[in-house]
Order: structure tokens, then sequence, then C-alpha cells
């Protein structure tokens, strides 16, 4: 997905989860920063940070997020288990009002990816893009190798709209990028197909008393 490594595929969790979503704080900057250590994982989510950076340049990247926000260019969160432990983070980046379109970024913390978090995540803010910010079109990109994000983007309903070529530099070599987008029409699609086949065996919710919209999957 866009500047993402996603590996998202059909392992269960051992046990059913609950994750919640909120809103990204600089506070979040102990978490983050350990994720951005991780060369693999940095060279596929961020195309624009090719090595791993410190804690003292997280801490600045979140604080620009922040500042971004209050000018509503972006929206960040955080997904965390109920004990407080940081699984992921998603967003909107590159909000446009007057067009209606925002670009989705993904990442999963490497212990749960392949747990079905992901999508989950990713829906509850295609949801927030479309349902609250008015917003009519969603865009992402991944590298061509990247099948799991393939995959993953088919069931959110994206289709593909092009090929960048040789335009991810990584380890060496250079990647095509594939660009992706989902339009209004084709969500309200795939989400209804979505709210039937995912299992609650592991439930995304935004904020500390989510209501059953905004729960991935809601309560059957």
């Amino acid at each position: 997905m866009t500047e993402t490594k996603a590996h998202f595929g059909q392992r269960a969790p051992t046990r059913q989860q609950l994750v919640r979503m909120r809103p990204i704080e600089v506070s979040d900057a102990d978490s983050v920063a350990d994720w951005y250590q991780q060369i693999e994982d940095v060279s596929i989510f961020d195309r624009q940070v090719p090595l791993p950076i410190n804690h003292a340049e997280v801490v600045a990247l979140l604080k620009s997020l922040v500042a971004d926000q209050e000018k509503e260019k972006c929206r960040w969160f955080v997904a965390e288990t109920t004990d407080g432990t940081a699984v992921g983070m998603t967003g909107l980046e590159g909000i446009n009002l007057i067009h209606g379109h925002a670009i989705l970024p993904l990442f999963i913390e490497n212990s749960w990816r392949r747990t079905g978090v992901g999508i989950r995540m990713a829906c509850m803010m295609i949801d927030l893009a479309f349902r609250q910010l008015r917003l009519h079109r969603i865009a992402t990109v991944y590298r061509a190798d990247n099948a799991s994000s393939d995959a993953l983007l088919i069931r959110l309903g994206f289709r593909q709209e092009g090929i960048s070529r040789q335009a991810w530099f990584s380890n060496g070599h250079y990647f095509d990028l594939i660009n992706a987008g989902l339009l209004l029409e084709e969500w309200e699609q795939a989400r209804q197909k979505l709210r039937t086949q995912l299992s609650s065996s592991i439930t995304v919710e935004l904020g500390p008393r989510a209501t059953a919209i905004w729960r991935w999957p809601e309560a059957q």
C-alpha cells in the first residue's frame, strides 16, 4: 500500500483480540521509532526514508504530522491493544477537500502481520474518508513485487490505475511502482462483502466507546 510494507494473509490470532484506533500523538515516538529502526520495513513503508532514522527524527516527524492535522492536510491514527501495545499505524495523507481526494498509508508491526488487523484498520480509514470527510477517491501506491498488498487492495475494491516503471529503489534494485485508486461507489460494493466476510476473531474499533458503525467487523 502507500509507503507501506503489508503482509496480510489468513493467519488467525490465537484468541479473540480487540484493537482500538486513536489519533497519533508525539508521545507515540517510542513505538514508531522502534518501527523505523527496521531497514527492511523502512525501505518499503516509507519511500522517502531509505534508511532507519533515530528517535529525535521520529519526534520531529510526528510533530509535523500533528501540525499538518491541525491544517486538515492529514489524519493519522495508532492502533493498540487494550493493554496499550501499539500494533500499527494508518492514516489519510494529502487530504484535498476541494477535489475529495486522499492517500492511504498503512503499517503493521511485524508480529501482527497476517492476523487480519491490517485490513480492518484500512476499512476503518476508508469509512472515515468517505463517511466523515465526504471524500470521493482514495489512492495508494505499492511496490510491484508486494503480492500481499496487491491481494489486500483487491479485497478493498481498489483498481490498478497505472505503473511507474522502476520508480522504487531498494537493496540495490529498481522496482516498478503500482498506482491504485478506490472510488466511493467501488468501496460501497466491497464494504458490503467485507462486513460479512471478516470474522470477529479480531475486532478493530475507533475510540474507547465505539458504536457499531465504527467497529470492524460490526457485532452480529
